[in-house]
């Protein structure tokens, strides 16, 4: 799998939690994930700081004002949306080792479940399972 057929597979399933996502499927698309978001919130940050440097004058301080908000609601929904397709892909990793989604309840252990979760997911994938068949 390329790191396009992962961010492709990763756009198709960003809010399916069924099925299941192999080893190098979840590793891709996370570092698409991180991609993706580091250069979205490096674009907003950007257009806020030239909107913030126009504001010479009071019509300026307005449209910086504005950007502000404008950047604060939207930083807001894509990370919602960044951390709704990372659950959706932990729980169909899980999946892939023949575990609940439910599983990643885990991560609110401080450290314990850090560790935990991340030894499932750098497991090898299981033979077919209730989730459905193994991938190739």
């Amino acid at each position: 799998m390329t790191l396009r057929d992962a961010a492709k597979r990763l756009w198709e399933q960003k809010f399916s939690f069924a099925g299941r996502s192999s080893r190098s499927e979840y590793w891709l698309s996370i570092a698409v994930l991180y991609i993706v978001a580091y250069a979205a919130f490096f674009l907003l940050a950007a257009v806020s700081a030239v909107a913030a440097a126009l504001s010479s004058t009071a019509t300026a301080e307005t449209i910086s004002a504005a950007m502000s908000g404008t950047f604060v609601i939207v930083a807001c929904f894509l990370s919602i949306a960044f951390f709704v397709a990372a659950l959706t892909l932990n729980a169909r990793r899980l999946h892939d080792i023949g575990k609940s989604g439910w599983w990643q309840l885990l991560s609110l252990i401080p450290v314990i479940g850090g560790f935990i979760l991340f030894f499932w997911f750098v497991r090898p994938s299981d033979q077919d399972n209730q989730y459905g068949p193994k991938e190739i």
